[in-house]
């Protein structure tokens, strides 16, 4: 149903599960696709860590070319039901100003992505969230990039454009620090992306298997560790650093890097951390004209330890989200709501110069009640 007031407006859910796999964000707004008139609710959802598990052994499956398909529609089930229990959580919390979804935009969780193999890959279930909402859900919102020759991500780049306006400061760099880093750059109406490389995921993984937790609660193990320079030198010798962008990352390319680490456990996240910001300032100082401000977004936003080596390295002040007054946290589920309205629309959402597309594209599949 269009806004009665605001012209092609619509009311839409995004929902995401990035790359950390930290648990399910929902974000529910207003927008035709261009302007953002209302960021109404946010919720997040944490993964129960069976399903982690359950997700990891799934991507391992398919870097092997293996494929369970119990285990396939198991998850992909376990994860439509958290995502399902995300939209109702958000819509409860709507519900005492009367305001229902026209849109639900899900990206599912990407399991492997390969664009020189055409192929990308996100679980979850987008018709049985449909018929369980009665209510459109749009999703697939890689596939159509990747098969006109794209790379398929990154995709927030043109809701960073309407997020971040040019009285804001620009040119101005906004980097994602999920399970991989992104950036977008912003100058004029130039809007340049790529990956930058690791993000969370090495981090959260060494966390996981050496503390028994989640992530580096504001680098403070990456803060009392040692950096061991020679491994991230060596790293930041890997062939995608040296490729042209745009570019894209699976989420697991760099660990077959772990074994070659040396040093103890908080090191080991040390390194990678430090090597994460070395990453995002080599992004950063790869376009003709330096950002003046550099936004950081993404989990690894809150992370102390790499916010201080990107401003250390860079010499570009560092600002987050909510120096805005967004929401680090979830700025990619608003994306996925406001992208599902521009497919909807008919809308591009890659451009030649974000997936290195041909032309500017429109995407995404959209999934009606049966």
């Amino acid at each position: 149903m269009i806004h009665k007031i605001l012209p092609n407006a619509y009311y839409s859910i995004g929902l995401m599960s990035g790359t950390s796999m930290d648990g399910v964000d929902a974000s529910f707004i207003l927008s035709d696709g261009i302007t953002i008139h209302d960021i109404i609710s946010s919720v997040s959802i944490p993964y129960p860590k069976p399903l982690i598990k359950n997700v990891k052994d799934l991507m391992v499956s398919f870097a092997n070319k293996e494929f369970n398909r119990n285990k396939f529609i198991r998850v992909s089930d376990e994860l439509s039901e958290l995502n399902l229990s995300a939209v109702n959580k958000i819509i409860d919390i709507t519900n005492q100003v009367k305001i229902n979804p026209d849109l639900i935009g899900y990206h599912g969780q990407t399991i492997f992505h390969s664009p020189e193999d055409t192929v990308t890959f996100q679980i979850g279930n987008p018709q049985y969230l449909t018929d369980r909402l009665k209510v459109p859900v749009v999703s697939d919102f890689r596939m159509c990039d990747i098969l006109n020759g794209g790379e398929g991500a990154p995709l927030t780049p043109i809701y960073h454009r309407a997020k971040i306006t040019i009285d804001q400061g620009i040119p101005v760099a906004i980097v994602n620090i999920g399970g991989i880093s992104n950036i977008t750059y912003l100058n004029g109406e130039n809007i340049e992306a790529f990956d930058c490389g690791p993000g969370n995921c090495i981090i959260d993984d060494l966390c996981r298997e050496y503390y028994n937790i989640p992530f580096d609660d504001k680098g403070k193990i990456a803060s009392s560790g040692k950096i061991d320079h020679d491994f991230v030198n060596n790293i930041l010798g890997d062939e995608f650093f040296n490729k042209r962008p745009p570019k894209s990352l699976d989420r697991n390319y760099f660990h077959k890097y772990i074994p070659s680490i040396h040093g103890i456990s908080n090191d080991k996240i040390t390194s990678f951390s430090y090597l994460t910001a070395c990453a995002i300032v080599n992004a950063i100082e790869s376009f003709d004209v330096m950002p003046h401000k550099i936004v950081l977004t993404g989990g690894g936003s809150k992370n102390r330890y790499i916010i201080n080596k990107i401003n250390e390295i860079s010499g570009v002040g560092v600002s987050i989200m909510e120096d805005f007054g967004f929401s680090s946290q979830y700025v990619e589920a608003e994306a996925f709501a406001y992208l599902a309205i521009r497919c909807f629309r008919g809308l591009p959402i890659t451009f030649p110069t974000t997936t290195g597309i041909d032309i500017p594209m429109s995407g995404g599949k959209i999934y009606n009640p049966s």
